[in-house]
Order: C-alpha cells, then structure tokens, then sequence
C-alpha cells in the first residue's frame, strides 16, 4: 500500500486581498496594526472593528506598496496616505511566513523561489531605514552613522547577543549585519531626521 503524498500549499496560494473600511462617523480607519521591523516583526493587523481584514494576519501590501520590511511608523504613514478606500493584501501567519521577521530572514531559500524574493524586497525596504554596522574599520569619505555604524567585534556581539540585529553575518573576516535594528534605545540614533534607526 502508498502512502499518499500530501503537497502543503505555499502561503502565497493564501493570500486575502480587501479594503479598509473607515469606521463610524469619525472618519477613523477600520484597521489598526502592530510589529514591523523596528520590532523585529512583519506588521500584522491588531484590530479590525470595520471588518475587511482579520485579526493576527501578516500584512504584505498596502495600497499596493509592499510593507514587509517596514518599520511599524513607516507602515502607519503607508496606511494613512494612501487615497480611500484603501487596498490590503494579507495573509495568516504560518511555519514559513511567520510574524517574527528575525526567524523568516535567516532562512535559506531556493534562489528566484518567491519567498527569495520577498526576502529581497524585505532587505530592501530595511536599507533605506537603516544604518547597518560592521567590525571593519572605516575606508576613506566612509562617515559613521551614515555608511555604517563602525563597532567594535565585542560591541558587535553584545548586540547580537541583545537580539538588536535583525540578521548578521560574516564576510572576510568582517562582521556586518545586513540591517540593523534595535528593539528599544539605539545608542548610535542621533536625531530623527537624521538616522531612522
């Protein structure tokens, strides 16, 4: 007798595409949101009194910009700019695509599969927000805080070790995590303006 071979569906056949009503006559969003990368999480839907989205769902898309990889103010001014009513893609959390961002970036995907690629736009949207760091000392015109944040390697690993980087890696002899993000105070954050995170 064989056994039937049961094909798990990726999580992008699961996708949920719908509106953002607004609520009452306030003229409020029917959706509020959570996480994103300043968290280490995709941005997920925390309340959705207005229908249209479900509670606990990972949101990648809205109004058709791509969030993931966004920090949780990022996506609020996404959410809160786009012309109404307002287009959300979703999708409910899984083994693959779960809301902790740290576990989904350290992942090995086949190269050009579509959780690559997402990964790609991931990283993306990470490095404009972001100062990454690095171990390696500073090349001529680099500016700490604006190229990268130049630490020592025990610095380096006191913030790996915090959780601060979202990824890290090492490359000849080198330590740089490809973005760099801290769940609370950043000691390298000068002004708002000047560096996001």
């Amino acid at each position: 007798m064989s056994k039937a071979t049961v094909k798990k569906l990726h999580w992008r056949s699961k996708v949920q595409e719908s509106f953002v009503p607004l609520g009452g006559a306030s003229g409020e969003l029917g959706v509020a949101i959570g996480g994103g990368a300043d968290y280490g999480e995709f941005p997920f839907v925390t309340a959705a009194p207005g229908g249209g989205a479900t509670v606990g769902d990972i949101i990648l898309e809205i109004g058709g910009t791509p969030v993931l990889g966004m920090t949780l103010g990022d996506v609020r001014g996404v959410l809160n700019s786009c012309p109404h009513p307002i287009r959300i893609k979703t999708v409910s959390p899984g083994s693959t695509l779960c809301k902790d961002l740290r576990l989904y970036l350290s992942k090995c995907f086949t190269p050009g599969s579509m959780d690559s690629q997402l990964q790609q736009v991931i990283r993306e949207n990470l490095y404009l927000r972001a100062v990454p760091c690095t171990t390696r000392q500073p090349r001529d015109g680099e500016i700490s805080g604006v190229d990268y944040n130049f630490v020592s390697i025990e610095e380096f690993f006191s913030l790996e070790e915090s959780g601060a980087l979202l990824e890290s890696g090492k490359f000849k002899g080198q330590y740089y995590p490809p973005s760099k993000f801290f769940s609370g105070q950043d000691p390298y954050r000068t002004t708002a303006e000047q560096v996001l995170f």
